[in-house]
């Protein structure tokens, strides 16, 4: 029988469409880019949201009206999360993070951190008008580090609490010295990281499927949508050795990481594979803390209900899971990720509400 838990329960993971108007990214260039922009606005911008699929309402051109649909009308989306029984959502912005804006070289610069600012003025608005049952993400051109910089701390001062990047940067790992930068001003505005990759799609091709960002192993995921379901997993397990026996952790003791769409069984495998190498070739190691130590430390992963949560409980404690539904996509329509699943679990109320929320507040330092 499902318990009552004291706590602010959180689905840590949900996708949304912020409506914005693109004519604001005039106010953004120069005249002498006017032109260029005049090209390229409704063209590019239009597809930087993926017009087939998830197109975004374009003010001042033929607006859509989105009323009762959750993924664009937030009064609808309490509805919604009210039914699944969460009382606060945590929001990323549908389409804009990895790609575009982490595509390296794949549009304009200015394109790209025009497009963050619209998206995280958009994330501020929510998160104000609904007090408590939304939270934003921060969004980043998160390929040019000092862009992403500039905005973050934009952000953080509107009041985002969580900065959105992915399990790699380009095709480095985390702890490429490049990224030293980015670190020290995340961590330094007390900010959390939301470590989401792209998922992947065939485009229509179902024999050839592609991997939108490079992920490890991205020229093997061509079918079955393991580049999905298997290589975010494998992804974020290389993003914790590096954060981790690369020394980024040591560097930056502030930071916390909030891994999503993999499960967290993936989790246990980084812990031992990295110990591992820890004991076995020290000599590579840039950190003298035990890998798995510096994991439980810092980062925390969304847990499925279709994984043996009591055992990874009862073997690691509950203070590195939180749940995270995928609302409204493929993972939220089949498989059963509420809070239900959490409160019927073989749990205390202690480990629950960490589970259901108490981890992520914790998190983000809230």
């Amino acid at each position: 029988m499902a318990t009552q838990v004291g706590t602010k329960r959180i689905d840590a993971d949900t996708h949304c469409n912020y409506t914005v108007d693109y004519s604001q990214l005039r106010d953004m260039l120069p005249k002498s880019q006017l032109a260029q922009l005049t090209d390229v606005m409704w063209q590019d911008a239009e597809r930087v949201v993926d017009a087939d699929s998830v197109r975004a309402a374009l003010i001042g051109s033929s607006p859509v009206d989105h009323t009762g649909d959750p993924e664009w009308d937030f009064d609808a989306r309490l509805l919604e999360m009210d039914k699944l029984g969460f009382d606060m959502q945590v929001l990323n912005a549908q389409r804009a993070m990895p790609t575009p804006l982490q595509a390296q070289g794949d549009k304009p610069l200015w394109l790209r951190t025009g497009l963050a600012v619209l998206y995280n003025n958009a994330a501020a608005a929510v998160q104000d008008r609904y007090p408590g049952r939304f939270m934003g993400l921060i969004t980043v051109p998160w390929d040019d580090i000092d862009a992403s910089v500039k905005e973050i701390e934009r952000a953080a001062a509107l009041g985002l609490k969580a900065v959105s990047i992915c399990g790699s940067w380009g095709d480095k790992n985390l702890d490429a010295y490049e990224l030293y930068p980015f670190w020290d001003a995340v961590s330094g505005l007390g900010l959390a990281c939301s470590v989401h990759n792209h998922t992947q799609g065939h485009r229509g091709t179902m024999y050839d499927h592609q991997t939108e960002y490079p992920m490890v192993g991205t020229e093997r995921y061509h079918r079955l949508h393991i580049g999905t379901y298997l290589g975010f997993g494998i992804d974020y397990t290389v993003a914790c050795a590096a954060l981790t026996l690369g020394g980024v952790l040591d560097q930056f003791p502030g930071l916390r990481f909030l891994f999503f769409e993999a499960g967290a069984s993936w989790m246990t495998y980084a812990m031992h594979g990295a110990d591992r190498s820890f004991y076995i070739e020290r000599a590579c190691s840039r950190t003298n803390t035990r890998p798995s130590e510096l994991i439980k430390q810092h980062c925390l992963t969304a847990i499925e209900n279709v994984e043996p949560l009591e055992q990874l409980v009862e073997a690691y404690g509950a203070d590195n899971f939180v749940i995270g539904t995928d609302f409204p996509h493929p993972e939220f329509q089949r498989l059963p990720n509420t809070s239900k699943g959490i409160l019927e679990a073989r749990l205390s109320d202690e480990d629950k509400s960490k589970i259901l929320g108490g981890n992520y507040l914790k998190a983000l330092g809230l």
